[in-house]
């Protein structure tokens, strides 16, 4: 009896070490038709390696590029690039699900953007719908214009390489900064002024600590932007795994920094809608459009766990996807001068003079600028905020991929980046040419890449699991990359700088170093 446990311990790890290679070999479900990078075909520990590394889309996109348009990245996983997969895939009228993967990082209380039952989504998008209508994203804009007038002044005084206050946790030589934070500051100001009216005031501090409450009322300060960064990274790196190897994963992980930060972040917007609860404010916020008290129409609120878990969402989406399409657009804008200069000459036609001295214009002016939305649309190509595929399941009778019969039960997905830089579907795919969205210039697509522009350049994915709150996002980015050219002139730090990347579920610039004049 007393060898019992090390015979045990034995016998498990070498089931553990032979059932991928059984498994792999019975091949219940006739994958192993599709060629498989490394130990992919074995594991999902190929996966998540990269994405602990930061860098799993790259790794993709060399399988791909290697192996074919469909290749096996997991035991129960096949990856996709031929255009025809992303309609199978993501778009209206198919019987495809939301891939477990979202479940595990919904953490049992899942939010819209996280739950897999079609039946739940749609009840959820029609509770949370009016809350992104045209009518509140106008409602919102002057506090958007008002957050994107104070990141400018903000950026004039780390221009002169000074602090904008005694807590300022950034040092700036002069002139040269690294505006990443800076945008990831306004990005969650503005999605806590939108959605509670009181914003966490990053830009007036220079530093990201808020407050995160955990369930048993206690509150923390913590940094938001590496709370939500580590969180993200985590969660994304286990939720692959079978749901009793990821109950195990966190429980073995439960004191790890990205376990702990998944709980603060789920704690930032605890104490937000708290808050927001207990006060009321003078104006109306897009909080004040959820459920939250029982009305004729819907006599049943919201329950407060599920406002929490829906606000986590916006937190999270609201700042995290809005930042990186910020940081990638100033970084073209600064590696290609000649485009700066072109979109500052036609936003300086719209300045009127109720808007001279900030140089902060509303919407309704800026989204009349054709090349300003071309810049936008020109960015989002060359770098979606997620180049990921975003995982799907097969439901009963399976379904045909690209022509590709996958059974049930399988995880698809399509990369989104790969999509963006087919050269068959768009010239010079891999350079940023915003000339492209427009028909009357020089390099203005012809008709039938205007058509794939509009079909296949999808930053928001597509289908009905798009993303419900793209009006907003737009809305923002298009002023504050009006503002930024009208306030400032950008240059590269190092002319020569490809910017990096860390890629947790979305894919976020490691910073951006520019030098920063005032005009």
């Amino acid at each position: 009896m007393m060898y019992l446990p090390a015979i045990v311990s034995v016998v498990a790890l070498a089931w553990l070490c032979l059932y991928p290679v059984i498994r792999y070999h019975l091949d219940p479900k006739k994958l192993k038709t599709f060629p498989a990078p490394s130990v992919a075909a074995y594991t999902p520990l190929w996966g998540m390696y990269y994405t602990w590394k930061g860098n799993q889309w790259k790794m993709i996109e060399k399988a791909h590029a290697k192996l074919g348009s469909a290749v096996r990245i997991a035991p129960n996983h096949i990856s996709f690039t031929d255009p025809a997969a992303y309609k199978d895939i993501y778009g209206f009228g198919n019987n495809i699900l939301k891939d477990d993967f979202y479940a595990h990082i919904g953490a049992g209380n899942p939010s819209m953007a996280q739950t897999t039952d079609k039946a739940a989504h749609s009840t959820k998008r029609r509770y949370l719908a009016h809350v992104f209508s045209a009518k509140e994203v106008v409602a919102m804009e002057p506090r958007v214009m008002e957050l994107v007038h104070k990141l400018c002044e903000k950026l004039r005084i780390k221009a002169d390489g000074c602090k904008v206050g005694p807590d300022d946790e950034y040092e700036t030589v002069k002139g040269v900064v690294d505006i990443q934070p800076w945008l990831n500051m306004l990005t969650y100001d503005a999605i806590t002024s939108m959605f509670f009216t009181n914003s966490y005031g990053f830009l007036d501090r220079g530093n990201d600590l808020c407050p995160s409450l955990d369930d048993s009322g206690k509150v923390d300060m913590v940094h938001g932007m590496d709370t939500f960064h580590s969180a993200s990274g985590f969660n994304t790196m286990l939720a692959p795994l079978p749901l009793p190897l990821y109950r195990l994963g966190r429980k073995l992980l439960a004191y790890s920094h990205g376990c702990r930060a998944g709980s603060w972040f789920l704690g930032m917007s605890r104490y937000q809608v708290t808050h927001r609860l207990e006060n009321e404010p003078s104006q109306p916020d897009l909080f004040s459009r959820f459920p939250s008290k029982p009305t004729e129409k819907k006599p049943i609120p919201m329950p407060v766990s599920e406002m929490i878990a829906e606000c986590a969402t916006m937190l999270d989406a609201g700042n995290d996807t809005t930042q990186t399409s910020l940081t990638m657009c100033i970084y073209h804008l600064a590696k290609y001068p000649q485009v700066q200069k072109k979109l500052f000459r036609e936003l300086s036609k719209e300045i009127r003079p109720e808007y001279a001295t900030t140089r902060v214009l509303p919407s309704q002016i800026v989204q009349n600028v054709p090349y300003l939305r071309a810049v936008l649309d020109e960015n989002w190509r060359c770098r979606p905020p997620v180049t990921r595929g975003l995982p799907r399941r097969t439901v009963a009778g399976g379904a045909t991929i690209a022509g590709h019969f996958i059974p049930e039960g399988t995880t698809i997905s399509a990369p989104t980046y790969n999509l963006h830089h087919n050269h068959e579907l768009f010239r010079q795919a891999d350079e940023f040419i915003p000339e492209r969205w427009i028909a009357t210039e020089s390099f203005g697509a012809d008709e039938m890449e205007r058509q794939n522009l509009k079909d296949f350049v999808i930053p928001f994915s597509l289908g009905p699991r798009a993303c419900i709150g793209r009006n907003l996002a737009y809305m923002e980015i298009s002023i504050t990359i009006a503002a930024l050219v009208l306030n400032f002139e950008f240059e590269l730090a190092d002319e020569h700088q490809e910017i990096e990347t860390i890629e947790r579920f979305n894919c976020n610039p490691a910073g951006l170093i520019l030098k920063i004049s005032p005009r």
